[in-house]
């Protein structure tokens, strides 16, 4: 099966050349584009789509565009820029043109906004470049109606819910549900299937979060869902390893071959490899 990584953050151990943030995230292991490699080669994953690690790098996507580049081969990147400053549409062009990057994690504005027009300038740019906006919005439903008009005006732009509004069992579980339920209609509009894990009130195989990914999944089909790792599973993922984020899938959910092929790889290859 071709499977890939559509979630995994990526750490440098050297801080001189890629400094962090003032209180950064610890990832709580190894966790170099090398480390994630190895990973990947234990689970029998063959490519990866590194997300930006803004709670360690903040708005500096140096090291996730360098190490797009340096293994274009197996990976490609997700950047974020802040959408109020309009000389990121030089440096979306710059990520795209020359190091390989394929997606825009696309956040809310100074005014927390989705709909602003310095958001639409961003994603438009991304649509421009042939990139996909990676919608991160966390748990805020006020946006959805802001998110759903974006993906109407901007019908040729690829969307994708970030850990589908942070899906939990926890707080606000059916109103997530609905809400994504609301967005599944829109072809170009897809799940990032992230929130096994850590919007799990139990260890793994995380049985409470079976029943809503499955409705998610129902809603946009498999061919609109992607998985995701969540490295590094230490800080990320509850201490369910990467083998099982991978397995749940797998083998946990009780899905079909064909939905596998399709969430574990055929999304994503449509997304950010072709």
């Amino acid at each position: 099966m071709n499977i890939i990584d559509a979630h995994p953050h990526i750490y440098s151990d050297d801080l001189e050349k890629y400094p962090t943030i003032d209180d950064p995230w610890q990832p709580g292991e190894p966790a170099t584009a090398e480390d994630l490699k190895s990973k990947m080669d234990d689970a029998g994953v063959g490519r990866a789509v590194f997300i930006q690690t803004s709670t360690f790098y903040g708005w500096d996507n140096r090291y996730v565009m360098n190490s797009t580049r340096k293994y274009s081969e197996w990976a490609t990147g997700v950047i974020t820029l802040s959408p109020d400053d309009p000389q990121n549409l030089e440096v979306l062009e710059d990520a795209a043109k020359n190091y390989s990057a394929r997606g825009l994690r696309g956040t809310s504005d100074q005014n927390n906004q989705i709909g602003s027009p310095n958001v639409r300038r961003l994603w438009s740019k991304a649509r421009d470049l042939g990139m996909v906006v990676n919608c991160m919005v966390l748990d805020d439903l006020e946006r959805l109606y802001e998110i759903e008009l974006m993906a109407r005006q901007l019908d040729d732009l690829n969307i994708v819910i970030y850990h589908c509004f942070m899906l939990n069992t926890v707080r606000k579980t059916e109103e997530t549900i609905k809400a994504l339920q609301r967005l599944a209609p829109l072809p170009n509009v897809h799940a990032k299937l992230t929130s096994g894990t850590h919007g799990s009130a139990r260890v793994y195989p995380h049985e409470d979060m079976h029943d809503p990914l499955k409705r998610v999944i129902e809603s946009f089909t498999p061919d609109r869902c992607a998985w995701g790792s969540n490295f590094p599973n230490a800080l990320w993922s509850k201490g369910t390893s990467y083998a099982q984020n991978l397995s749940l899938f797998t083998e946990e959910l009780g899905l079909s071959q064909s939905d596998q092929e399709a969430i574990l790889g055929g999304t994503a290859v449509r997304l950010w490899f072709s």
